[in-house]
């Protein structure tokens, strides 16, 4: 992997977002997108190393992570939210700003087209089946994990405060002990992806991001997430009901068959 090559795309990116730091009253939440960057970059080098993919898929899977939310400064400034539903597709504006900016102006143009492909698609609820060859699939795979290892950690600093200062990071979701959305919780069941639009509660992105665990495709991603105790964390923090009870053990049944197995 080319290392300079990620460092040059890299610099490129922090002359973008570091003038955002001087926004007034808004430095926190364009400084947790930085460091929440700097974070699944690290992710993305330590999945790809453990998971024995090529040199191509590990620089462009690097690189992807550099760029993968970009469009979160932008769209941030603009509608003052990080809730896509309610603003704009950071992923498409992450792809617009990283264009524009020339942020890829080194990378040959076959790594560039694995990035753009894994940046679009990273915050899909689902992959388009057969329609990304090998290559394109495993970094897009490997984007997706590093981002939702790195968000689940995001999440928990946030659920560990009483009275959150930036409620901005749990898109402003109305925050109650136990109350949560039945129909987050049926889809989750049913093996479904979350959905941002449904969710009402911020027990229901505690729920949807758990589910987030389904959708890990890489045996280093599952140790990751079973090392960091993130799964108890969270459902720690949810009520005590028998029916998030019965999903805290299958899941965790299904994360311990998933290391075995692999």
């Amino acid at each position: 992997m080319s290392e300079a090559l990620v460092l040059d795309v890299h610099a490129r990116f922090l002359e973008f977002a570091t003038p955002y730091l001087d926004e007034p009253g808004d430095g926190f939440a364009y400084r947790l997108k930085i460091e929440h960057t700097q974070q699944v970059m690290a992710l993305a080098a330590d999945i790809s190393a453990a998971s024995g993919v090529s040199g191509r898929v590990r620089l462009a899977a690097c690189i992807a992570a550099v760029l993968h939310d970009v469009g979160r400064f932008p769209q941030y400034k603009q509608y003052r939210t990080f809730r896509d539903a309610e603003s704009a597709n950071h992923a498409a504006l992450s792809i617009r700003h990283s264009l524009r900016e020339n942020m890829l102006k080194s990378v040959p143009r076959d790594i560039r087209r694995l990035v753009l492909g894994a940046v679009y698609l990273h915050n899909v609820r689902t992959l388009p089946a057969g329609a990304l060859g090998p290559e394109a699939l495993a970094v897009a795979h490997i984007l997706r994990d590093s981002d939702k290892l790195d968000i689940y950690k995001v999440m928990i600093a946030h659920f560990s405060q009483e009275t959150p200062a930036h409620p901005e990071v749990a898109l402003h979701l109305r925050p109650h002990p136990t109350a949560y959305s039945q129909s987050v919780l049926d889809g989750l069941t049913r093996g479904e992806t979350g959905d941002y639009r449904n969710i009402v509660w911020v027990n229901d992105f505690k729920i949807m991001v758990l589910g987030w665990f389904y959708d890990l495709n890489f045996r280093r991603s599952c140790q990751l997430l079973q090392e960091r105790g993130y799964l108890d964390t969270i459902f720690d923090t949810l009520p005590a009901d028998p029916p998030l009870l019965d999903l805290r053990q299958r899941i965790k049944g299904h994360l311990a068959r998933r290391l075995q197995d692999a």
